[in-house]
């Protein structure tokens, strides 16, 4: 018998399936959403190399569990631990937690559960009542409190770290360039996705933005082994600076990361101005034809009378 050879994406499917299959032994989740996927393959040929090639997936997940109790981080050390083909980033929300959610108006959790990517149900259902679609006439005006209340922090650190890179406070200044990154990644999320963060790692953070946009993660994390480098410095700063006694954090590399943070909140200002506007433009659109359906039926009932 002749080994089959599969194609990176269909050998890729196996994978997650079979990924897919742990995470369901293990959790028992009632549903399985997928609300975002990037695909990535690269193919190297030359005579002066050897053919290489690699694909990647990288998801988002949500996890519909039947317990309220949040169990986001044990669901997501055993993602780290068990697919090794891209990245997976997993929400875990409770049934009950989501159906009321749902029922506020919630722009995340409608947009989420009424797409078709159900990618697995304990039953072959969806719990979720998708017709009732969401209302978007407050979507701009919430994402802006949330930016005018997450990016001031963000520029208040900055504000710090300017001062502590001129004192040549090393450490504290990278501590508080995380504070920045992070601040900056719940202002992407919330205005983006509309969608209440808990999470501190910034890794996961970055992860979680690439279900709207893979420029925030290429900025810090392009792919190359200096990037790689000074993102785990920056990250190890957030308890390594206060409780570390060995964690110590040079000029030089300070500098770098501040080069990289002050650009990371530059862009976030602009994408979140963006979005902003996006949705401004989505609420014109309903309301306008929403008044146009009133107005169609007072004439018809005008007429019919």
């Amino acid at each position: 018998m002749e080994t089959q050879i599969l194609i990176p994406a269909a050998a890729h499917a196996k994978h997650f399936k079979s990924f897919i299959q742990l995470l369901v032994g293990k959790f028992q989740p009632l549903q399985i959403y997928c609300f975002s996927k990037s695909i990535s393959f690269m193919e190297k040929q030359g005579c002066y190399s050897n053919e290489s090639s690699s694909y990647n997936c990288n998801y988002c997940l949500l996890v519909v569990t039947e317990n309220v109790t949040r169990i986001d981080y044990e669901v997501q050390d055993f993602a780290n631990s068990h697919y090794q083909h891209g990245t997976i980033t997993i929400l875990c929300h409770g049934l009950e937690n989501i159906t009321d959610a749902i029922k506020a108006n919630n722009r995340f959790f409608i947009t989420t559960c009424a797409s078709k990517q159900l990618i697995y149900s304990h039953d072959g259902l969806s719990n979720f009542d998708s017709s009732n679609p969401f209302i978007p006439t407050q979507s701009a005006i919430k994402a802006q409190n949330h930016s005018s209340h997450h990016m001031p922090l963000a520029e208040g650190f900055l504000n710090g770290a300017t001062e502590c890179l001129s004192k040549e406070q090393y450490t504290v200044c990278v501590f508080l360039l995380h504070q920045v990154v992070e601040q900056s990644l719940i202002a992407l999320i919330r205005v983006h996705l509309a969608y209440r963060s808990e999470i501190h790692n910034l890794g996961r953070m970055l992860g979680l933005c690439r279900a709207f946009s893979e420029r925030p993660i290429q900025l810090l994390l392009s792919g190359s082994t200096e990037d790689k480098r000074l993102f785990d410095v920056l990250t190890k700063s957030y308890s390594g600076a206060r409780y570390a006694k060995n964690f110590t954090v040079n000029g030089e590399d300070a500098k770098a990361i501040f080069k990289k943070v002050y650009a990371f909140q530059e862009l976030t200002k602009e994408m979140c101005g963006q979005k902003i506007e996006q949705l401004v433009q989505e609420a014109m659109i309903y309301k306008e034809l929403h008044h146009g359906i009133k107005i169609a039926d007072g004439q018809f009932s005008e007429a019919r009378s």
